[in-house]
């Protein structure tokens, strides 16, 4: 038996509504894939071990990453509630010593937008930097462009 048809069984016993059970084996599945494509581990090899790499900051990273994929936010919540349930199912299992997605807040439009202007803001003031430093259009351009690519890359690790 496999690790999603375990915890299948799991929600079953817990008397969970079909269509959650359902969402939540999707959401989790979602998420070993996710989580295989990162680090080559793949549940159906491992198993519950997976659970070594079941932390909170892999957690926050998979978050990250649906953020940056523009995931829409009730989708997202929805994902991470089933990682928080995932996490209490092996924590109950005996495989986790505590549920790390339990420390995993919601996402929420304010956070989201936030962070976009808080990107926004750095790269003005970096472009009004290059613009005093006077530099030309198309390194402006270029560096605004490299900036970009690292404040993503910074989001997602």
């Amino acid at each position: 038996m496999t690790l999603p048809e375990i915890f299948k069984n799991y929600l079953i016993i817990k008397k969970t509504s079909p269509v959650t059970a359902k969402n939540y084996l999707a959401d989790v599945k979602h998420f070993l894939n996710w989580l295989a494509q990162k680090t080559g581990v793949k549940y159906q090899v491992v198993g519950k071990s997976i659970f070594s790499l079941f932390t909170e900051e892999t957690i926050n990273e998979y978050k990250n990453d649906l953020l940056s994929e523009k995931t829409p936010l009730s989708t997202l919540n929805r994902h991470l509630s089933a990682l928080r349930k995932f996490g209490q199912f092996g924590k109950e299992q005996g495989w986790l010593k505590e549920n790390p997605a339990a420390k995993i807040s919601n996402a929420n439009q304010e956070t989201t937008v936030q962070k976009e202007n808080l990107t926004e803001q750095i790269l003005q003031n970096f472009q009004h930097q290059l613009v005093k430093e006077k530099a030309s259009g198309i390194t402006i351009k270029n560096y605004l462009s490299d900036l970009k690519h690292f404040l993503n890359w910074v989001e997602v690790n």
